[in-house]
């Protein structure tokens, strides 16, 4: 292989790169909120699966979920007779995350981050709530663990998203220049 065609190719690899940085950068929401969306509804999915006959494709999902969730009845919610794959706290806050991902996505142009100091206050009651119940002082219920669950995970969205936006747009801009670049060397006459 000639050196120029070794070159020709690193410059086709790092355009690559820079398209698929490119897209992420711009579709990065949208990515986060697929994620938390399977990851919260893959569990919800699982006793519909059960309830329609289909236990092999059930029983999948409450495997791989065993070892993300400790899956208590007591703490879980059921759909029929069948239990969610995650617990009412767990699937409060990925459920919680993928909402708030939603509503960021309407309102990303006006939002500031949530201060720090506001984020413990907001994600206090669920520390509370959960090591209160750990520690055996009191037992939650379904109530606090679910709206404990989405105002932590609300108050996080809150908190990350908007430095997520500002960095992900810094990284469009400079791989939206390098392309650019690219673009016009690649159409000068050699």
């Amino acid at each position: 292989m000639e050196g120029g065609q070794v070159a020709d190719r690193a410059r086709c690899l790092v355009l690559s790169l820079d398209r698929f940085i490119l897209g992420l950068s711009s579709h990065w929401l949208l990515v986060f909120n697929v994620v938390f969306g399977l990851y919260a509804g893959l569990p919800v999915l699982a006793p519909l699966l059960m309830s329609w006959g289909q236990d092999r494709l059930a029983n999948v999902i409450y495997f791989v979920y065993r070892y993300l969730c400790h899956q208590m009845p007591l703490r879980s919610f059921f759909i029929g007779r069948f239990q969610v794959a995650l617990c009412q706290r767990d699937l409060a806050l990925y459920g919680g995350a993928c909402l708030a991902g939603l509503v960021f996505g309407l309102v990303r142009e006006r939002v500031r981050p949530l201060p720090l100091r506001v984020w413990v206050i907001l994600i206090s009651p669920l520390v509370l709530d959960g090591v209160t119940q750990l520690l055996g002082l009191r037992m939650s219920t379904w109530l606090l663990r679910t709206a404990t669950g989405v105002l932590a995970s609300g108050a996080t969205v809150w908190l990350v998203y908007p430095y997520l936006e500002k960095s992900f747009r810094d990284i469009r801009t400079s791989a939206e220049s390098q392309l650019g670049r690219a673009q016009e060397a690649a159409e000068k006459p050699g």
